[in-house]
């Protein structure tokens, strides 16, 4: 983990800033100590938290290799032109991160490594408003799998295990950018965590989504648009959202990986065999702005 993202993360017990102690661990100021894994990342859960299902390795290594081979380009193009437009200072959190690769691509998309210095309240700044370069980036999801991968996703980014659905494991105000990409929603602490003038990108799928694969795949829920605003609303206000469509001609494996790759891997075949197919690929993103001063 980079020491310089230690203070945009908060204990999970007290919630205060992090930071690295004696012996190498991490830690708040009231005492709470905690391992950094060999492979960079941090576990932060919440001492008590409900039994969630986290994504198995199968599902991780299916979505790095169907991303892998830029399916979801469209989506990627779209969430780099959110966060290159947004103007706040800070870090962008990917919500529900799997191994990191839309967190990458964004970072990725502003160029090289900046040097990062401290703001005036002390803490890292982790990006020259109004720029996505040298802007630093956290992925936190519940599976532990899936977070080893986004540890080493890119050299600005950090990871986390922590519970997207309880209290997040990040300081008030630090995150420029919230990515939601097919995720749980936390109304609450989205608007705790995002700067004032930040912005939430939430990607979801629509009616049509993967319709070639259905009988493999989970049907989208038909009151998708009208959930996604009650998971949101009266805290954010929506500025803006595009729909996006495209086709992909997808080999076997790939229908393999996309069917496998989400909730639809626990109701299907482990050895089930697929065929070529063309498939259309559905989703809206949408960008939210808190309407007022969150309740803390």
């Amino acid at each position: 983990m980079r020491d310089d993202l230690l203070p945009v993360l908060a204990c999970p017990v007290c919630a205060e800033p992090l930071a690295r102690v004696d012996g190498g661990q991490v830690g708040c100021a009231t005492g709470h100590r905690f391992d950094e894994a060999k492979q960079g990342h941090l576990t932060l859960l919440p001492a008590k938290r409900r039994a969630l299902t986290a994504d198995t390795p199968e599902m991780v290594d299916a979505r790095i290799r169907f991303l892998g081979r830029g399916h979801y380009a469209p989506v990627e193009r779209a969430l780099a032109a959110v966060v290159a437009a947004t103007k706040a200072p800070g870090v962008v959190l990917d919500v529900g991160s799997g191994p990191g690769t839309y967190l990458a691509r964004v970072l990725d998309a502003g160029g090289p490594d900046v040097t990062v210095t401290d703001g005036p309240d002390g803490r890292p700044d982790p990006a020259p408003a109004g720029s996505v370069t040298g802007r630093l980036g956290v992925a936190l999801d519940l599976s532990a799998v899936a977070i080893r991968r986004a540890a080493r996703v890119h050299p600005r980014a950090g990871a986390v295990v922590g519970d997207v659905t309880e209290r997040l494991p990040v300081v008030d105000d630090a995150a420029a950018v919230v990515l939601d990409v097919f995720a749980p929603r936390n109304q609450r602490e989205y608007a705790r965590v995002l700067h004032p003038a930040g912005v939430l990108a939430v990607v979801t799928p629509r009616t049509g989504h993967l319709a070639e694969l259905a009988q493999a795949t989970i049907a989208v829920d038909p009151e998708k648009e009208r959930r996604l605003r009650d998971s949101l609303e009266p805290t954010f206000v929506q500025r803006s959202s595009e729909d996006l469509t495209w086709t992909m001609d997808l080999s076997a494996e790939d229908v393999h990986d996309v069917v496998h790759m989400g909730p639809s891997h626990h109701h299907v075949d482990p050895d089930r065999v697929f065929a070529p197919t063309t498939v259309t690929a559905a989703v809206t993103v949408s960008t939210w702005t808190v309407v007022g001063p969150p309740t803390r």
